[in-house]
């Protein structure tokens, strides 16, 4: 089950480092991700508004990046990952849509 509006939780500490990664911390469980560019820029766009697709496109637009297909992919995954892991609040999911 993906959640099809990812949204990032609250109370998840980011941190930016200038070497374009983030570093996600959720104080509850004490669990932490470093994130990739690209991984970052998936985190930037939860924003419970969005959807998978949307998401997708959304990177796709980015001229350095355009075109990746295995991108929907690699947004699933990291979505579900996070999703596990605690750091994205509970949302729609397709099963509701």
């Amino acid at each position: 089950m993906t959640i099809s509006k990812p949204k990032r939780s609250a109370e998840i500490e980011t941190t930016s480092l200038p070497d374009g990664y983030v570093v996600l911390v959720n104080p509850k469980t004490s669990w932490a991700h470093n994130l990739n560019p690209m991984a970052a820029l998936i985190w930037e766009f939860c924003d419970g508004e969005s959807s998978v697709d949307e998401i997708v496109s959304g990177i796709q637009a980015i001229p350095e990046i355009g075109e990746k297909p295995t991108l929907k992919s690699e947004v699933e995954g990291l979505i579900q990952q996070l999703d596990e892991d605690g750091f994205l609040d509970d949302g729609v999911t397709e099963s509701e849509v």
